[in-house]
């Protein structure tokens, strides 16, 4: 598997993103809550959604709001009912339908998804987001035929989503069913075009696939629109793996340059720089990873390596055979 501590977001359930269009019957405060959520001041949206739920409890659109922020800010158990206070009062409401699955598909709660996803399908058997959540619900129960259909409607519905085909080949990939994935993978690369946040999550899934030239191939072109340390960090460990060490070490130095604070290249380059016994230099990239996440997936193993490396630099070198 892919390590955890790297940044590029894998995808997802899919979700809507934007409090609900048409009138506001909570008036001045869902105005104010949509101006806020724009401006991405959650808390002030927050508080203005809430009053417009309490002037109207059966505003569906402001209850559907309240989630959406709620989800933002971490809420899962609040954005669940909010949601579902929504589809209480507008059940075709698609926008509350695909969020509220996507809450449960990310807390693997999948036969809560798929009886929500039925429902909203039942009214709306286009909607290409519910479809793919369905289809990802189903694959989280194990039942592949089901789940290859669901994801072979949704990308028929949208075929120019590089999402869903990134999504469809993490499940693929679930599956053991690497030359598919790889194939899907290349599907939403296509797609991509040059939008970094989707080409950095094709080139995490190449990494996780261990599919070497195309990673770091899917790595060039992100950084060629978007140079930073999170991709530069992946590049580096496909370039590792191609037994491309000084590729692999000049990213992760530009890595710790261009983002000082992204503490996955420091462990990296200490990793790197352990490994050909610079044991010195990488003291200080595990010190320096350890700083900045103390508590990260990476931190037993910068423990451990840190001491290593520390007693590896105390060891005089061994004296040349006579």
């Amino acid at each position: 598997a892919a390590d955890p501590d790297l940044g590029t977001p894998p995808a997802g359930p899919a979700a809507a993103g934007k409090p609900a269009g048409g009138p506001a019957q909570g008036g001045d405060d869902y105005a104010r809550g949509s101006a806020a959520f724009k401006a991405s001041d959650l808390p002030t949206a927050k508080s203005a959604f809430e009053a417009a739920v309490k002037k109207n409890p059966k505003q569906a659109d402001a209850h559907y709001a309240l989630g959406l922020v709620l989800d933002k800010m971490g809420d899962r158990p609040g954005a669940e009912k909010a949601y579902k206070d929504a589809l209480a009062i507008q059940p075709d409401m698609t926008e509350a339908a695909e969020n509220l699955t996507a809450v449960y598909v990310e807390s693997q709660r999948y036969d809560d998804a798929i009886a929500v996803a039925k429902r909203a399908l039942e009214k709306n058997a286009k909607n290409a987001p519910l479809t793919l959540n369905y289809a990802v619900a189903l694959g989280g129960k194990g039942d592949e035929a089901a789940s290859r259909k669901a994801f072979d409607d949704a990308v028929k519905l949208e075929p120019n989503n590089a999402l869903f085909y990134i999504t469809y080949a993490q499940q693929l990939s679930a599956w053991k069913k690497r030359d598919e994935a790889l194939d899907k993978l290349k599907q939403a690369q296509r797609l991509a075009g040059e939008d970094p946040a989707l080409l950095g999550s094709v080139g995490f899934e190449l990494r996780t696939l261990r599919a070497v030239p195309e990673c770091i191939a899917a790595f060039d072109k992100a950084i060629a629109v978007k140079d930073n340390g999170d991709f530069r960090t992946n590049r580096a460990l496909c370039k590792h793996a191609a037994k491309d060490k000084s590729g692999a070490r000049k990213d992760l130095e530009e890595a710790t340059a261009k983002e000082p604070d992204f503490a996955p290249a420091h462990y990296w380059l200490g990793w790197t720089l352990h490994e050909d016994g610079k044991f010195a230099e990488a003291v200080t990239s595990y010190e320096r990873y350890l700083k900045l996440a103390p508590k990260g997936p990476l931190a037993s193993a910068a423990q451990a390596k840190l001491t290593l490396a520390k007693d590896k630099k105390k060891s005089p070198p061994p004296k040349p055979a006579k």
